[in-house]
């Protein structure tokens, strides 16, 4: 069954409703300039009442690695292990960034064309999340052409680029990736879920 990534969490009633219908993972953006953009402060008052078998994904862009180690933990509370189980690197980091950490690695590729998916390989990444392109370092809300795909293993990829109720059971059907990723597909405004969506969307990817 796919997995499920709920992105650009801000508040723990979100969070627990993520998991209440069936989020394996849920994701916390440290990027300023994003609307869900969260300080680490924030963001560990809210995976503190998370279950810890959830996935705690934290989403950086070209952050210095001390950086990173301060967001991903520990928790300053003296709760067990790092705050976060994974980190996403969604910026220019290299092949050689993604090496060492303590926690599972996703690293996201920004896809234009079927060229941008050239250099997947050479990442040690665990799990290799593609969303479509855009100026920033944000997803677009659009779908790209899934075919691009075509060759790399899908047991290792999250895909992501405006997924939403309406083609999420075709993108799983299609792809089959071992997880899907959803942000604004699933928001009644940018940082804030519509719970309705949420329930379908997740209900929906996990049937297909």
């Amino acid at each position: 069954m796919v997995k499920v990534k709920v992105c650009g969490i801000t508040s723990v009633e979100d969070a627990l409703k993520s998991v209440e219908f069936g989020a394996d993972a849920l994701g916390f953006n440290f990027y300023p300039p994003s609307p869900r953009y969260l300080t680490p402060e924030q963001a560990w008052a809210i995976v503190s009442e998370v279950p810890r078998e959830v996935c705690r994904i934290a989403v950086v862009v070209n952050e210095p690695r001390a950086r990173v180690k301060e967001i991903i933990g520990p928790v300053p509370s003296g709760a067990d292990g790092p705050a976060f189980s994974g980190v996403q690197f969604h910026g220019e980091e290299d092949p050689k960034y993604c090496e060492a950490w303590e926690v599972k690695v996703i690293k996201a590729f920004r896809v234009r064309n079927q060229g941008s998916l050239a250099t997947v390989g050479e990442y040690p990444a665990d799990f290799y999340l593609l969303d479509s392109w855009s100026d920033g370092y944000g997803g677009s809300g659009y779908p790209f052409q899934w075919e691009w795909i075509e060759g790399l293993d899908p047991t290792r990829v999250i895909l992501s680029g405006g997924l939403n109720l309406n083609n999420v059971v075709r993108a799983v059907t299609e792809v089959r990736p071992i997880g899907v990723d959803v942000c604004s597909g699933v928001e009644a405004r940018p940082g804030i879920k519509d719970y309705g969506k949420l329930k379908e969307f997740i209900l929906a990817a996990k049937a297909s």
